[in-house]
C-alpha cells in the first residue's frame, strides 16, 4: 500500500510539472558551482552535472591557455552554463597552439543545453580565436540557445560546424582590433551535401537563428588596420539554413557564401528580416547584404549611412565565370550542373548547382526556389535586390528579375516567417 501511495505521489508531482510546462527534469534540477574560474574548476562543475542541471561561474577575470573541454572531447548534456553575467565573468583566451576554443561544445540532439552570461575576450592576444573562434559548436543539437553573452576582440569569435541548429540571442560582438585577418565574427557551415536532397524548410524552426543581437566592427579592424570595409558579421555557408533577424549591425555586413569557401558548398537558404544596418565613425562597409548561393528572403531592413560601396541588395552567381576550390566553373559539361544552356552559349551550365535561385537538387531534380525581397529602404528610400553590377555577360545570364529573383512579397504558400521570438527564448 505504502509503494502504491509513493507512486500516486510522484505522478501527481509529474502532472503538476507538466502542466506548468516544466519538464519532469526540473523536479530534481541542482545548481553546480564552479569553485573557480579556471578551465579545470568548470570541467568539475560540468562534469558532475546531469541533464536539467545549472552550472553556475563565478564573476571575476580569468584569462585560458586551454578551453575547458580541451582533450576531453565530452559531448554535451542538457545542462545550462551561466556565468554572473556580460562583463561580470570574463574569459580571456591565451592560446599559444591548436587547441579546443575556450567553450568546445559538441552537442547531441536530445539534448539542448545553453551557454549564458558570459563575455570570452581576446583583446591584446594574437592567437585568440584562430582555432574554432572563442566558442566551437558542433555535434547533433538541434535547440541549443547562446545568449546574453559577449564575443570580443579576435577575428573569429563563434564558429558553429555540421548538422546543428538553435538560436543565438542578445549577444554582442565587439570587434575593436584585428589578429591580422578581417574580423568575422561568425562563422557557420551546415552539414554539406546531404541538405541539398531535402525539402527546404523556410519559415521553420530547422535552421540557425540569430536574432536580438548586436555588432560593432571597428573601421580600423579590418586587416593590417586598412579601412577595407571587408568585415561580415556572419558568413553562413555548406548548405547552411539561416534566419537573420531583429538585429543591428554597425560597420559590418552579412554575406551569404557562394561555394569555394574552405572547399565547401554555398549557403542553402537565407531569412534575413527586420535588420538595421548602420554606419559610425569613419566606416566604410563594401555593402550589407551580399548573397551568393541558395534562396534568400530579405524584407523589412533598415539601412542608414553615406560610405556603403555598394548600395543594392547584391546577387552573385561567381561560377558562370571562375573556377572556385573543388567547384570548376559552370560550362554546360558538368554533371552535378542542370545544363539547360549547353557548352558554348551565353550562360552554359544553368542553372548551375546551388546557384541564386536555385537552392535544391532533390533526387537529382532541379527545382526553381525564387528570391523575394521587399519593403528594405537605404536612408529612407526603397532598396531593391539586383544582379551585382560586376557581374559579366556569362554571369547575368544565370540571374534574371522574374526568373531567380522578385522585388516583391512572395505567395503565402512559398513563404511565412516563423513566430518572433524564437520559442527557445521562453527557455526548456
Amino acid at each position: 500500500m505504502r509503494i502504491r501511495l509513493r507512486r500516486l505521489q510522484f505522478l501527481l508531482a509529474m502532472s503538476v510539472l507538466t502542466a506548468a510546462g516544466l519538464p519532469p527534469c526540473a523536479a530534481r534540477a541542482e545548481t553546480h558551482e564552479a569553485a573557480s574560474l579556471t578551465p579545470e574548476a568548470v570541467w568539475a562543475a560540468i562534469d558532475a552535472a546531469q541533464d536539467g542541471d545549472t552550472v553556475q561561474l563565478p564573476a571575476g577575470t580569468a584569462v585560458w591557455s586551454k578551453g575547458w573541454n580541451s582533450g576531453r572531447g565530452a559531448k554535451m548534456k542538457a545542462i545550462t552554463i551561466q556565468g554572473a553575467g556580460i562583463d561580470k565573468t570574463i574569459i580571456g583566451d591565451d592560446r599559444a597552439q591548436p587547441d579546443a576554443a575556450p567553450f568546445f561544445l559538441l552537442g547531441v540532439e536530445g539534448k539542448p543545453f545553453r551557454v549564458t552570461g558570459i563575455t570570452l575576450d581576446g583583446t591584446g592576444y594574437r592567437n585568440a580565436g584562430n582555432w574554432g573562434g572563442l566558442m566551437t559548436i558542433r555535434g547533433t543539437c538541434k535547440n541549443f540557445r547562446i545568449d546574453h553573452c559577449k564575443f570580443k576582440n579576435c577575428d573569429h569569435m563563434l564558429e558553429i560546424d555540421g548538422d546543428t541548429y538553435g538560436l543565438v540571442d542578445h549577444c554582442y560582438f565587439e570587434g575593436l582590433e584585428s589578429h591580422g585577418g578581417n574580423v568575422q565574427p561568425v562563422v557557420y557551415s551546415g552539414p554539406g551535401a546531404p541538405n541539398y536532397r531535402k525539402p527546404l524548410s523556410l519559415g521553420t524552426a530547422e535552421a540557425m537563428y540569430f536574432e536580438d543581437n548586436e555588432v560593432y566592427i571597428a573601421p580600423l579592424a579590418g586587416t593590417g588596420g586598412k579601412r577595407t570595409g571587408n568585415n561580415p558579421w556572419i558568413a553562413p555557408h555548406g548548405g547552411s539554413r539561416v534566419v537573420i533577424r531583429h538585429n543591428k549591425l554597425v560597420n559590418s555586413q552579412l554575406e551569404i557564401y557562394r561555394p569555394g569557401l574552405n572547399k565547401q558548398y554555398g549557403s542553402q537558404s537565407a531569412e534575413i528580416y527586420d535588420n538595421q544596418f548602420s554606419v559610425a565613425g569613419e566606416g566604410r562597409p563594401q555593402g550589407f547584404i551580399f548573397i551568393g548561393a541558395g534562396v534568400a528572403i530579405v524584407f523589412n531592413n533598415t539601412v542608414t549611412g553615406t560610405t556603403y560601396n555598394i548600395r543594392v541588395v547584391e546577387l552573385r552567381n561567381e561560377r558562370a565565370w571562375r573556377d572556385l576550390p573543388s567547384f570548376p566553373k559552370a560550362d554546360g559539361t558538368i554533371p552535378t550542373d542542370g545544363n539547360r544552356i549547353p557548352a558554348g552559349q551565353l550562360g552554359a551550365g544553368y542553372p548551375c548547382f546551388g546557384q541564386v535561385g536555385w537552392a535544391t537538387n532533390v533526387d537529382g531534380v532541379f527545382k526553381p526556389t525564387p528570391c523575394y525581397a521587399w519593403n528594405n529602404t537605404f536612408n529612407g528610400v526603397p532598396l531593391r535586390m539586383e544582379t551585382s553590377r560586376r557581374a559579366d555577360a556569362n554571369e547575368a545570364a544565370t540571374i534574371k528579375e522574374g526568373r531567380e529573383f522578385f522585388n516583391e512579397k512572395p505567395p503565402a504558400e512559398y513563404y511565412a516567417p516563423y513566430v518572433y521570438p524564437h520559442p527557445l527564448q521562453r527557455g526548456p
